[in-house]
């Protein structure tokens, strides 16, 4: 007889009893053959939420108890987005003031986004469709205002209009920042010691980027890791959209070790890679001004250091 050394029991949403009950309801089977309702158990209702609201690998784990494929190798694994959810849960009710700020401007049919943060995690997101852009200008001044940001850490996504829309805030005497998340990296000198520590930036050292997205989605994920930053990088649990673009993106090497995301949007019909909207759904806006706000945050330029901004 073969001794097994461990015997997993999988337990999905679906065998609550009150989900069960309802199920059988819905088949039309007699009440006296429904399982009894038992209070505190997951509700029909609450399940019908989380499948709404939940991304797919915290479906597959926490819904259907299936172990992900490919889970070991997730830029944003889900136990981290977890524990950002329970950062962001203590922090609740804290004075928070916001150190910097994202602006992932509308191209196309996508929506504008507006991220703040502290060293702490994720103070505010806000994104909507923005067909007149010019709105995009006066919204982020209004947002600067609301939580006093210095302008020196706004940063905004160049392509989409951004950087017209940070050439018109400079002209009126902010001087936002602009990034490119396609341009190739250059060696910079170093910045001093980030705010949470010498692990982030050894990290960074021994990892080569392929571009300038890959580099400040690692930054995040650097953010989320444990082993990195150990007193964590909220994400409160309402920002459901942003966790569902970060949580099925992979981790990604191509055969030098270099790390890559995979492209936003196929630039040739005939290209068979997959793409980030076409993982997701949709452009990953929420996830694009994160990484933005927690660049403004942590590369601060040497002129702000002296006080000059």
């Amino acid at each position: 007889m073969v001794r097994l050394l461990r015997k997993v029991l999988k337990i999905s949403a679906f065998d609550s009893p009150n989900v069960r009950r309802e199920l059988a309801r819905q088949r039309g089977e007699p009440e006296s053959a429904w399982p009894p309702e038992i209070p505190g158990v997951l509700s029909w209702n609450e399940l019908q939420k989380r499948l709404k609201t939940w991304d797919s690998v915290r479906v597959c784990v926490g819904i259907h108890a299936e172990f992900y494929e490919g889970a070991g190798a997730l830029l944003y694994p889900c136990e981290w987005l977890n524990r950002a959810e329970q950062v962001a849960d203590a922090l609740r009710g804290k004075k928070r003031q916001v150190a910097a700020m994202g602006v992932d401007p509308a191209e196309g049919g996508d929506k504008s986004s507006w991220t703040g943060v502290d060293p702490y995690g994720l103070v505010f997101q806000l994104s909507l469709p923005t067909p007149d852009t010019t709105v995009v200008t006066a919204r982020t001044r209004a947002l600067m205002r609301e939580y006093d940001v210095p302008p020196g850490r706004v940063v905004f996504d160049r392509g989409g209009g951004g950087k017209e829309h940070a050439d018109r805030l400079r002209r009126d005497g902010f001087p936002v920042r602009t990034v490119a998340f396609g341009e190739s990296l250059a060696p910079e000198p170093k910045r001093g010691k980030r705010s949470f520590g010498e692990r982030l930036e050894s990290h960074e050292e021994r990892t080569a980027f392929r571009n300038r997205r890959a580099e400040m989605y690692w930054v995040v994920r650097q953010l989320l890791d444990p082993a990195v930053n150990d007193t964590g990088f909220g994400i409160p649990a309402e920002y459901a959209e942003l966790r569902r673009q970060m949580a099925p993106i992979p981790l990604t090497y191509d055969d030098e070790g270099v790390f890559y995301v995979l492209p936003k949007r196929k630039k040739n019909p005939g290209d068979s890679r997959k793409t980030l909207t076409e993982l997701i759904g949709c452009s990953p806006d929420e996830l694009d001004s994160l990484a933005l706000a927690v660049h403004g945050l942590l590369d601060v330029p040497q002129k702000m250091k002296a006080g000059a901004v």
